[in-house]
This record gives C-alpha cells, structure tokens and sequence, in this order.
C-alpha cells in the first residue's frame, strides 16, 4: 500500500521540559528561525488538503514536537475533524488515515485519554525507565524529576483502554542499566518498546550538555536486551521491541517499517509550524528546507532538487560494508549516525562495530525466529 508519512510539529520546538539530550533544540539552535510558532488552523488545513492531493492509499499523521499536546486539545479536535471532512468528499479515493503522537505525558488529563481513544490515536510517550534513570535526563527547566507526571499521564491513558508505546532514549547510563530498565519497562506494562540511541549534536564541533551513547557501551545493551527479549520470544510472549522485531522480519523477507533500517532515506515529510517541510525530523535544518507549503505541494517538494540530494546521497555504501556478512540485516544503519558526511558521502556508522558484535552473538538466534516466522500462517 502506498502511504505517506507527515511528521507534524504543531508548536515547533517549544516544549514544558528541558530534556538535556533534545536533539531538536540542538537543531534549533543552529538555524535562521529558532522557533516557528504555533501552527495556525489554516496551515493545518492546507497540510491536510495538501496531503491528500497526493493520492496515497494511506495518509499517516504523526505528531511531535517539541511538546505537541501544547498546541491545545482544540487544534487537535480541528486537525482530525478536518480530515474526516477531506476523507468524506473524496467519495473516489478515500485513503485509510492514522494518527498517531509522542507526547511526554506531562499535560495529559483524562480529556485528552477520551480524545485519543475516540479518534484511534497511537500514543507514544517518552520514558526512560526507572525514576532514578528517567529524572537523570528528563527533567523540568528547574532540575526537578518528571518520571511521576509522566506514569501519573500513563495511567490517565490506560485509564481509557489505550495501549501505550514507550519511547526510551539510550545513553551509556541506560547501557550500564540494560536489564534494570527492560524489566522495568515491561513491568510496567509496556508491551511495545522502541530503544532511540542518544546521538552527539548534528552540528560538527559542538559541545553536547550530556553524556551521548559510546559504541562500547551500546554493543552491551543490545547484547543484554536482545538475551531478555529472546527469553520472551521462547515463552511465545506477544511483546515487541522495534528494533529487534524489525531484524527478524527482515530476516524473514519482509521490509523494515522503521525508515533508518531501509538502506536509503526515504523522504518523510516533516512539517514545522510555518508550514516549512523538511525530509526527516533528524533534518530540520536550514540546509534541507524542501519549500513550505503555502507555497508548493508536497509532490513538487518531493521532487525537488534538495529532496533528490537527500535521498541520493543516502545511497551510498562504505566499502566496509560490502564485505560485512551482517549488511543485509544492518544496511548501514540509519543516515543519522553516519554524520558528519565526509566528502559529500555519509560515514561509516558510528556504531559499525555495536552492530558487529551484536550479530555475532545474535545472528543465530535472529535467523531462528526468522524461520519461525515465515512459518507461521
């Protein structure tokens, strides 16, 4: 099915918590415009409208930010009421919509719970384990933990029937702690994890304000995670962990839904408060504006120059990948962790060698839920 993805930052970068590890405040920092606002009504119609003239057989709006939910319960009420109504007039091509946000939790009250359960929202939150782990980043402009807020929020959620996706970011603290925070996680009821490695600034020279994920460190926690999931696997257990299910169907012939595990970059649209587009929300920056879309499609955008360099340049291969017997699982590894470029050409991954030894000590095992997995009707 031909779907196309709109990462939607309604408030830009603004956010009620001052994450030391934000990639996106790293991005803002470095660009003409910092801040974008707040999307108005008519940007998001014309989003909308603008999405459905692409004739995709499956629209899928995903909102971050920033923190989305602070563009208010309204703009959101607006947002979907809006493409039902798009949906409803294209009585020849109506496309199948999704939504979905990732949200800290933090403004979450049992409004919101109804709103997401109503309108079929996938929601996402942001927690990092345990309090004494989650707080060490994750934290309140004045120092102060969040990891309570945050479960009070998830249970607000779960309060509603909603399942609840957890987005945890991986520094070398979670690595030392691998187990601690799966057990955790699960305990808490999380049956969908996605593991997100905490990256140095995109910007060559600057200085991060936390400890970013080493390769040592990371080959570790997936060793040590991937022991723990394999467990569940035995057990027949209907849980989920992104990254490694995505490896196992891959290994079973079937594409990675997750865009950095495809061997070229796709181009997402993500689009700012202004209604500026750029091809992923790890690009957000001056140098890869497609265009804005008071001004032209996303067709146009898509097939734009810049669009074209992005994608193009994401083609290429290191000649130390050519040999490596684990490249069609790893393919590389998502754009962003070849930075910075080198002679107009993306790097080796910077966790060439996590990837190494975690398929070492793993491919077995992956091939074997592979094969279980194609055969299962």
């Amino acid at each position: 099915m031909n779907t196309a993805f709109f990462l939607i930052k309604p408030v830009s970068g603004r956010c009620n918590l001052a994450c030391r590890y934000c990639f996106y405040h790293d991005l803002a920092e470095h660009r003409r415009t910092r801040d974008y606002g707040l999307m108005d009504f008519g940007t998001s119609d014309l989003l909308i409208e603008r999405a459905f003239d692409l004739n995709a057989d499956g629209l899928t709006f995903i909102f971050q930010g920033g923190e989305p939910t602070l563009a208010g319960l309204e703009y959101f009420e607006h947002f979907v009421e809006k493409s039902r109504a798009c949906a409803e007039s294209s009585p020849h091509h109506r496309p199948q919509i999704h939504f979905s946000i990732q949200t800290n939790g933090l403004t979450l009250n049992t409004e919101w719970a109804r709103f997401f359960k109503r309108e079929g929202f996938l929601v996402g939150v942001s927690v990092d384990g345990p309090r004494m782990i989650h707080d060490r980043y994750r934290t309140h402009r004045d120092g102060s933990g969040t990891w309570a807020q945050v479960m009070h929020g998830i249970g607000l959620l779960r309060g509603e029937g909603i399942p609840v996706n957890a987005l945890c970011v991986v520094n070398d603290l979670t690595a030392d702690n691998a187990e601690l925070v799966y057990r955790h996680l699960r305990l808490r009821g999380f049956d969908w994890i996605q593991f997100i490695p905490c990256l140095p600034p995109l910007t060559e020279g600057a200085t991060a304000l936390y400890e970013a994920l080493s390769p040592e460190a990371y080959a570790r926690f997936l060793k040590k995670v991937f022991d723990l999931r394999y467990e569940e696997w035995l057990r027949r257990a209907a849980l989920y962990v992104r990254w490694f299910d995505n490896l196992v169907g891959m290994a079973a012939g079937i594409p990675p839904e997750s865009c950095g595990m495809l061997g070229c970059c796709p181009v997402n649209f993500t689009v700012e408060a202004d209604g500026s587009v750029y091809p992923c929300d790890f690009y957000v920056t001056d140098e890869w504006r497609l265009g804005n879309i008071h001004e032209l499609s996303f067709q146009t955008m898509k097939e734009g120059v810049v669009a074209r360099k992005f994608v193009e340049s994401s083609h290429h291969i290191d000649p130390a990948c050519r040999t490596c017997p684990a490249f069609f699982l790893c393919r590389g590894g998502c754009r962003r962790e070849r930075e910075p470029f080198s002679d107009g050409k993306p790097r080796l991954n910077r966790y060439c060698s996590s990837f190494r030894e975690f398929f070492s000590y793993s491919g077995e095992r992956i091939m074997k839920m592979a094969t279980t997995l194609k055969e299962t009707p």
